[in-house]
């Protein structure tokens, strides 16, 4: 510890202070540090991983104020990402002030540690976004197989949670189409939910808004119709998305040989009616099946 603020105080002021003015939040993290130098302390100050390293120093700041399972949840997202950031950095050797790197590699080695203690202590939680982590980050199948009996037993309040288990559902469509119908009826174009490390990919350490979940979720939804051969609802699911705002939608891949154009008009009111109800928040897997059922789907 002596030894890294003996590196720290090398580090021109004006280094430190481009750090401190140009942070993503950098009120938060700054008087975080100010006020509790240790949660600070082991970390890089060169401009490196800011983002990453606010995220963490707030997190950090969070779990030592309330240890619940989202902040531990939150702590693990948060030094995992900084760790995948300050990999890169600590390779980097720099030109000016070499002692940079003994910082960075210092940084890595402190919280990896940290990553792998919470790893540990986390391993046996029941909380489904610690599960979903310990699946996506480690394979870990006994943290799968749990998350899916979560999901069997109690109803999620995030459709970021659905997403998830949509992704584990890939090799069976019927059950990834099941699952985002539910994430897609939780919309709320006023919530903000927690995506971090939900899915195959690993997503970033951020709080999705409504639109961005909404895009992960019918993109998904088209590519499971789009798997079954359903080139119908996955028509009209690109509708949604169309109507919703969505970019990157290509309707070409529809052709008359996969759909007609009186079927596509049928289709696009269909999509119209669905959007809307998505909208109101009045969709509902139910009504989904009503919808089709109503004109033979």
């Amino acid at each position: 510890m002596h030894r890294l603020r003996s590196i720290s105080r090398l580090i021109p002021a004006i280094i430190i202070t481009g750090l401190l003015t140009s942070c993503s939040d950098p009120h938060d993290a700054v008087t975080i540090c100010e006020n509790d130098g240790a949660v600070c302390a082991d970390l890089n100050t060169d401009e490196w991983c800011q983002t990453e390293r606010n995220d963490l120093i707030i997190s950090r700041f969070d779990a030592n104020k309330n240890a619940s399972e989202q902040e531990k949840y939150a702590l693990l997202t948060a030094l995992s990402d900084y760790q995948e950031c300050i990999k890169i950095a600590a390779l980097i050797e720099p030109r000016k002030y070499p002692e940079l790197k003994a910082q960075r590699v210092s940084a890595m080695l402190s919280t990896y540690d940290d990553l792998i203690a919470l790893e540990k202590q986390t391993r046996s939680s029941n909380n489904p976004y610690i599960l979903n982590y310990h699946w996506v980050s480690h394979n870990n199948e006994d943290a799968k197989q749990r998350f899916i009996a979560l999901s069997k037993q109690q109803r999620f309040d995030d459709p970021a949670l659905y997403f998830a288990i949509a992704n584990i559902y890939g090799h069976n469509t019927d059950k990834a189409i099941a699952n985002l119908l539910k994430g897609i009826a939780l919309l709320d174009d006023n919530a903000q939910f927690n995506s971090s490390q939900l899915g195959h990919a690993q997503l970033d350490n951020s709080r999705l808004d409504n639109s961005a979940m909404t895009t992960k979720l019918l993109y998904a939804i088209i590519t499971a119709y789009m798997h079954k051969r359903n080139y119908q609802l996955a028509y009209l699911w690109s509708q949604v998305a169309l109507i919703s705002d969505i970019k990157n939608i290509n309707l070409s891949i529809f052709n008359k040989h996969k759909i007609t154009t009186s079927e596509q008009r049928r289709l696009d009111k269909l999509a119209a009616r669905v959007a809307e109800q998505i909208e109101d928040k009045k969709f509902t897997a139910k009504s989904y099946e009503y919808t089709l059922s109503a004109v033979g789907l």
